[in-house]
């Protein structure tokens, strides 16, 4: 029995032991390892990001050794403490602010960021828990939009193409100094809403009733003259082409005029007794239900008896 207790308390002190010694870190996680306050050990993500956090360790005089083995690690009880983070991407959105674009319109915006911790080690030095994170993104993230704001007109800034490229402009710039003092980098930075003014909607209303108003102004007044432009071209076509058929229907005429005389007197020489015939039978219809009077020596009596 005595060696049965005894057992169990040697398995509870090796618990207890192990306990105390051991700790793991999950894949979600990076940590800090301190020894006596000192940081002695980084876990971080990904392994790619190694070289790059004992470079900025290095070069604020911090000689630290760098991994990205997660799992299970050991510690000394009582000396070294361990600080976890989660290295998951963190979403930070704004309060709703109101900003000016370029051409002095107030936008009232409210955007997001994503992020994550890449050199725990900085992070821990400088802000300690996610709670400062939300003060740290208002103090040096939200400004970037602010200032991509100020830089454009009111109707790009509406633009999703332009306002993207002017904020991805400026990422870059803005992880450099995050990384390099914080240990964080932003990987996304966008607008998560954006609204007009309660008391400047009124005016921006008449602004774009007026705008619109001007416009279809000056898209009648060009169709009115693509209109006399094009009924003016279709006049004077139609003048051409009647001008035209004119003188070309006057020289048929002509043309037929001419033939039909040329047959009329090519007729006569061809036989004139013929003529005379036809001209006696035009009289005798001209004379009917008509009486005149003549003396007998008169010619048309010989014309009209064919003598």
């Amino acid at each position: 029995m005595k060696k049965w207790i005894f057992a169990i308390v040697i398995c509870f002190i090796a618990f207890i032991g192990l306990n105390m010694t051991a700790y793991t870190v999950a894949e979600d996680e990076v940590a800090v390892v301190k020894t006596m306050g000192k940081i002695v050990k980084v876990i971080i993500d990904n392994p790619n990001d190694v070289e790059q956090v004992e470079k900025a360790l290095k070069d604020k005089g911090y000689n630290v050794e760098v991994t990205s083995q997660k799992g299970l690690h050991f510690k000394l009880p009582f000396v070294q403490t361990i600080n976890k983070y989660s290295s998951k991407y963190l979403t930070y959105t704004s309060v709703k602010e109101t900003i000016n674009t370029y051409d002095s319109r107030k936008i009232d915006v409210q955007m997001y960021a994503q992020y994550r911790i890449i050199n725990p080690a900085l992070f821990n030095m400088t802000l300690g828990s996610n709670s400062k994170l939300n003060t740290l993104m208002d103090d040096r993230v939200y400004p970037v939009v602010v200032q991509t704001a100020n830089m454009l007109t009111f109707n790009d800034f509406f633009d999703r193409t332009k306002i993207t490229e002017a904020i991805d402009s400026k990422k870059h710039s803005l992880n450099s100094e995050l990384v390099s003092a914080y240990g964080i980098y932003v990987t996304d930075i966008g607008i998560h809403r954006k609204n007009f003014p309660l008391n400047n909607i009124s005016s921006i209303e008449e602004k774009m009733s007026m705008e619109i108003q001007k416009e279809s102004e000056k898209l009648m007044a060009e169709g009115d003259s693509e209109f006399q432009m094009a009924k003016s071209e279709t006049d004077r076509i139609k003048k051409e082409i009647v001008a035209k058929a004119v003188e070309e229907s006057s020289k048929i005429k002509a043309e037929a005029d001419a033939e039909a005389l040329r047959i009329y007197q090519e007729s006569l020489k061809k036989d004139l007794e013929f003529y005379r015939f036809i001209q006696r039978m035009n009289t005798y219809k001209n004379l009917k239900d008509t009486t005149i009077f003549m003396d007998k020596d008169n010619d048309i009596l010989d014309y009209l008896n064919g003598y």
